[in-house]
Formats: structure tokens, C-alpha cells, sequence
């Protein structure tokens, strides 16, 4: 079997406060489609089962679904304020996906510099039931001055908002649980209030941590889940996959040539590529004068 550098045609999704492209995806309702290859065409699922061993790599042959996703997010609006659960939770509440952790790249940031990132020092679950019941859930909402380049992590507890006009690359826990808590009073296409899910949203929600490790200024977010790391690149750089864990290179800025010794594939700005652990030596080469990407691999989570 050929294992070369593998592009994935995005999903494009239109959402009520803007839209979302996901651009790795292995879900039975968002399956991802080979764009590239000897095995263009096929379906990534199909793709992953002709060798899990040597595609996803041998910490995650046996796994029972594609650890992560993979999103770019463009906000025209303000999402809602929203948490997720750990995996402990989404399996107490017998949901089929895990529970989510995610982290975020800020391609472009918010119209008002600021996104709602955890809650203010006084907050606890009582203030906040109270908050959601009058109305007044915004004041009890941290904000988190960001600019382009930054990395926000946001563990599973961590109440969180993405602002109007922010554009972000998001990887997280292949999971699609949110439970809102707050949203505006928006209503959706037919004119009915979106659903809140407070008692959730209150149970999973760390009110000990209400902040803590939200940025990563390091440039690295490394969970128990998945490493994610940011690349800023003026030349060429050579690196290897390894045997245990698949690669997934996010491009955010510029765009790049992904070359191995029988494969180049280009990687524009906002494209992502999935390198197979068996994938070997590759090269990464900037087109133009600088590029930055992010390098993320999963871990195993058996």
C-alpha cells in the first residue's frame, strides 16, 4: 500500500452566525472524501480500515473512531456561550460521541479584540443558575483580550464564546457535544429561541478552574488527547511521522509545499493534509516568504 501526504475536500457547513468548513472529519454524517492520490475519491473511513495500524499508527490502530476534528470557524455573529463535557460525563449521559476538548489558533481575531473565555473570580453555580434565570448571565463572563497568532485552549469545563468577526483553526476531540448556556435571545431560521441546555452546561462547568490554562503562549496545547503545535516558517524544514501516531499539518497563514520522495502536494492557506504514520520523511517548504502552520497528533486515549 502507497502512503503519501492525503488532502481532504472540507465540508462547508452555513450556521446561524456564520459558517464553519471542516476540513478533517471522519464522522458518519461528515465524512471527509480523498481529493488526492491513488485513493481519491474513497472515503476517508474506508481509507483509515485498509491499515489502521499503519495509518492512524500503532497507539491508535484499535481505537474505536478518528480521534480528532478538525475545523476552521468563521464568525460573522457571536456564537452562543457554550461548554462541554468530559468523557466521564458524555458517557454518564450515554451520548455516543466522547466528551471535547478543544484548542483554538486565532487566524483573525474578534471585532472587539476579546472572546469570552471562562468566568469572572465571584462566579459559582448558584450566581450563574441565578444569572441564567434573570437574564444576566454576561456580567458572571471572563473576557480574554487575543490577537492573530494567539493559541487558546479550552478544556473540557471551560465555559467559552467565539466574538463576532473572529476566524479561528480548531482542533478537538473528534465530538460534537455543546451544551449552550447562554445565546442572546437569538432565535433561529424559523423564528424559535434556540435550546439552552443549563442543567448541563451547569453540571460539566468548572467553577475551580475558571480560567486557568486558557492560553497556551507557548505556542503549544498539549492534553492527554492530542498535541497541537505552531509552526512559523521562512525555509524549508525536513521532519518524520512516526510509526505510533498519525500527522495532521493546519496551514493559517501563506501556503507550503508538502514533499516526500515520490509526492508533493500544495497546502494553501486555511487547507489542512493528513500524513499517515508510515508516511516517513517529508519536507515542508514555503511558497512564499514566510508560512505558518499548526502540527497536531493524537494520543491515545484507550
Amino acid at each position: 500500500m502507497t502512503y503519501y501526504p492525503v488532502l481532504l475536500k472540507p465540508i462547508h457547513k452555513k450556521m446561524i452566525w456564520g459558517s464553519e468548513s471542516w476540513a478533517v472529519s471522519c464522522r458518519p454524517n461528515e465524512m471527509c472524501i480523498i481529493e488526492n492520490g491513488a485513493f481519491a475519491g474513497e472515503k476517508f473511513d474506508a481509507y483509515i480500515r485498509r491499515n489502521p495500524s499503519r495509518i492512524l499508527g500503532t497507539d491508535l490502530k484499535d481505537s474505536t473512531r478518528f480521534p480528532l476534528l478538525v475545523k476552521i470557524i468563521n464568525a460573522q455573529a457571536q456564537l452562543s456561550v457554550q461548554v462541554h463535557p468530559n468523557d466521564d460525563y458524555a458517557k454518564l449521559k450515554g451520548e455516543t460521541d466522547s466528551g471535547k476538548n478543544e484548542a483554538w489558533y486565532i487566524i483573525k481575531p474578534p471585532t472587539d479584540g476579546h472572546l469570552i473565555i471562562g468566568l469572572t473570580p465571584e462566579t459559582t453555580r448558584e450566581t450563574l443558575y441565578a444569572a441564567y434565570k434573570n437574564g444576566t448571565v454576561p456580567q458572571y463572563l471572563n473576557r480574554l483580550k487575543v490577537k492573530e497568532g494567539d493559541i487558546v485552549n479550552i478544556p473540557a469545563g471551560l465555559i467559552h464564546g467565539i466574538a463576532s468577526g473572529t476566524i479561528i483553526a480548531e482542533v478537538q476531540q473528534n465530538s460534537n457535544i455543546t451544551y449552550r448556556l447562554y445565546d442572546y435571545d437569538r432565535t433561529d431560521d424559523t423564528g424559535n429561541t434556540r435550546e439552552l441546555h443549563i442543567e448541563d452546561a451547569l453540571a460539566v462547568t468548572d467553577f475551580e478552574n475558571k480560567i486557568s490554562k486558557a492560553t497556551a503562549a507557548t505556542g503549544i496545547v498539549e492534553n492527554e488527547y492530542f498535541t497541537l503545535k505552531k509552526l512559523t516558517l521562512s525555509e524549508a524544514i525536513q521532519e518524520s511521522t512516526s510509526l505510533t501516531s498519525f500527522i495532521i499539518l493546519i496551514c493559517v497563514s501563506g501556503s507550503v509545499m508538502i514533499k516526500t520522495s515520490t509526492d508533493t502536494v500544495e497546502l494553501s492557506a486555511n487547507r489542512s493534509v493528513f500524513l499517515p504514520a508510515s508516511l516517513g520523511q517529508y519536507t515542508i517548504q514555503p511558497i512564499c516568504s514566510q508560512a505558518t502552520l499548526l502540527k497536531a497528533h493524537a494520543k491515545s486515549n484507550k
